[in-house]
């Protein structure tokens, strides 16, 4: 009978142990497969992070380059008006050509997925995690200085257009142009903020080159 009773225990206790090895295993295969589908989903995440920011490097040197021919348009404006030289129909196109303005919408649903979802925890390394908000954070920034430079073009030029101008000039070859110390002081302006946009523009293009940096370095290290 003590014989059969411990025999019965030494079953038990086998059995005991076989199921916890199991659980045990099945625990590690389950954690390997988690860990395995969040590496998956940090490198797709990454991929498509690095591939919006360098479309946005594309948009931003577009930009850059937009800008700084208007730049070169503004230093001819302003000699010209108020000056002994006639408007001409040359004048009236370089205003035109001001009047437009470059906007700049980043790509950002990767980002704003990765914080709506909860999975920027996904990304570990502290310096890269780092690194994307501090990139977004620019964006931001440079968001602003485009609306200012924006509501400069509606409020002031767009508004001098409307009301300093007689268009019933323009048929017989002359620029339109009313109050041309108003429009040269309104040009000033602008030329102001051109520059601040291209000072702006060419930080967000340095931080879409170290963001892209840092996404390089941690795919290779997956």
């Amino acid at each position: 009978m003590a014989k059969t009773t411990k025999a019965t225990w030494k079953y038990t206790l086998r059995e005991i142990v076989i199921v916890i090895i199991g659980i045990t295993i099945a625990f590690s295969m389950n954690k390997c497969s988690d860990n395995v589908k969040d590496n998956n989903l940090r490198e797709e995440y990454l991929i498509n992070l690095k591939s919006d920011v360098e479309a946005d490097k594309i948009q931003l040197e577009q930009n850059i380059k937009a800008i700084t021919k208007k730049i070169n348009i503004c230093s001819k404006i302003i000699p010209q008006l108020n000056s002994e030289n006639e408007q001409n129909m040359q004048l009236m196109n370089n205003i035109f050509a001001i009047l437009k303005y470059e906007n700049f919408s980043p790509k950002n649903i990767t980002y704003k997925t990765l914080i709506n979802s909860g999975d920027l925890k996904l990304i570990e390394d502290f310096k890269l995690k780092t690194a994307i908000q501090q990139h977004y954070s620019n964006y931001d920034e440079l968001s602003d200085v485009y609306v200012r430079h924006t509501s400069l073009i509606k409020d002031y030029l767009g508004n001098y257009l409307v009301n300093n101008a007689d268009y019933d000039q323009i048929p017989k070859g002359n620029a339109p142009f009313l109050d041309e110390i108003k429009l040269k002081n309104i040009v000033r302006a602008l030329l102001t903020t051109f520059s601040d946009k291209v000072e702006a523009t060419n930080l967000g293009i340095n931080s879409c080159d170290t963001l892209i940096s840092e996404i390089d370095a941690a795919l290779n290290y997956i």
